[in-house]
């Protein structure tokens, strides 16, 4: 099986063959109507749609609904509410936290025993300091191996 090589004058030439297919079917197309009617479809279409309309249009007119004061405003006083329902909680949550949270003051007892933990602390750290720079100077002038 061999394959013939195609030159660009033959691609051009194929090219322009199916753009004038597709013109002439364009061309067909264009002249022809594509949507269809039903036979009699017309002839009876005015009586169709007489039929439906109803004959005896009624003489009175209804009344109109009477809306009251209350349905009127009812979405307002909803809204009104949620938001006194908001304003409640967020004083609730807001009291709850303040009493949990310790305002006032520390005592002198408390500050003195806090400065003697910390007091105690920083010594104990500074212990621990000299000892590892000891060690390891230590550990430098004897090359312990």
């Amino acid at each position: 099986m061999t394959f013939k090589p195609l030159f660009i004058t033959e691609v051009k030439y194929t090219e322009e063959k199916s753009m004038e297919a597709n013109e002439t079917k364009l061309e067909q197309l264009k002249s022809r109507n594509p949507y269809l009617v039903p036979e009699g479809y017309m002839e009876g279409l005015t009586d169709l749609i007489m039929s439906r309309i109803p004959q005896d249009i009624p003489q009175e007119k209804q009344q109109a609904k009477v809306v009251t004061m209350y349905e009127r405003i009812r979405p307002f006083l909803y809204l009104a509410a949620v938001f006194i329902g908001l304003i409640f909680l967020f004083k609730a949550l807001n009291n709850v936290s303040n009493s949990a949270i310790d305002t006032s003051p520390p005592s002198e007892y408390a500050i003195s025993q806090y400065s003697d933990d910390a007091a105690a602390e920083d010594e104990e750290y500074f212990e621990y300091l000299q000892n590892a720079y000891y060690t390891n100077l230590v550990a430098e002038n004897f090359d312990v191996y």
